[in-house]
């Protein structure tokens, strides 16, 4: 990677580059009861999965949520070795690519320790489990880049980064709190200390495309661009595939969520 280059995950090639591996089974999925009764991971090649939203998230809404090509079925589940609850409809036969959950752990439990806890991190979001500090972590992250990472300070309402800014790099808070809005301003996600931002729009643009600001007064340390995607760009296509693939979860569940949010109070309203 030169100077100024930014590394952008491409899902598709990096599936089409994981798919010619020994451990990749190629299959046709008719029955979507065998999406639920393995240990495996599914990356969708051709066709539609359709899912009720109540069984991914509380709620009294009706509606239905597509997973079509390049989506993955069960990643964060099997990664965390979590029960797979939800209930699929195939309107159509489904061919996937399908993945032993044990070769998923393995692969990110053997990356780097950074990776690893990116990708933990996200799938602690998806499934809304409140964080816990992790003194390890924050231990092998100060040790690590110490001498590089960037630390800055912000008070209670202070914009950190804006839709539209340039990816500087990936976010480590400290201490305190900061908040996600979207465009509108429309707050729909809370982060605090050991958790991570920004990671996204470095694997999948070069802007940022939340806004972020302090919550309550707080530390936060910059690992910039070039560093994060230098230990990016030695990894293994599948662990690649992993990370912007659990990104990926992540951004769907956040939509959800603030989709509920917005329709439960509206409904209120009304």
């Amino acid at each position: 990677m030169t100077d100024g280059e930014s590394i952008i995950l491409d899902s598709e090639a990096l599936l089409e580059e994981v798919s010619a591996l020994d451990f990749a089974e190629h299959r046709n999925v008719t029955d979507p009861q065998q999406l639920s009764d393995s240990d495996d991971v599914f990356f969708i090649t051709r066709g539609k999965a359709l899912i009720r939203e109540d069984s991914v998230l509380s709620s009294k809404l009706d509606a239905t949520q597509t997973f079509a090509e390049g989506d993955s079925i069960y990643l964060a589940a099997a990664l965390s070795k979590r029960p797979r609850h939800w209930k699929f409809m195939l309107p159509e036969p489904l061919e996937v690519v399908a993945i032993g959950g044990d070769v998923l752990r393995k692969a990110v439990m053997t990356s780097s320790f950074l990776i690893n806890e990116v990708i933990r991190n996200s799938v602690t979001r998806i499934f809304d489990v409140k964080q816990r500090e992790n003194a390890t972590f924050e231990s092998r992250f100060l040790s690590q880049f110490r001498k590089i990472a960037l630390r800055s300070s912000y008070g209670a309402g202070d914009c950190i980064y804006r839709i539209g800014d340039p990816a500087k790099g990936l976010y480590f808070i400290e201490r305190g709190q900061v908040y996600l809005t979207t465009a509108k301003g429309a707050r729909f996600a809370e982060l605090g200390e050991t958790d991570f931002f920004g990671e996204t729009s470095l694997l999948t643009s070069d802007r940022r495309g939340k806004n972020i600001y302090a919550k309550t007064d707080c530390s936060v340390l910059l690992l910039d661009r070039a560093a994060f995607q230098s230990i990016i760009e030695k990894k293994s296509a599948l662990v690649k595939l992993v990370l912007i693939n659990i990104i990926q979860v992540l951004e769907h569940m956040n939509r959800l969520r603030f989709d509920h949010l917005n329709s439960s109070r509206f409904h209120q309203s009304s």
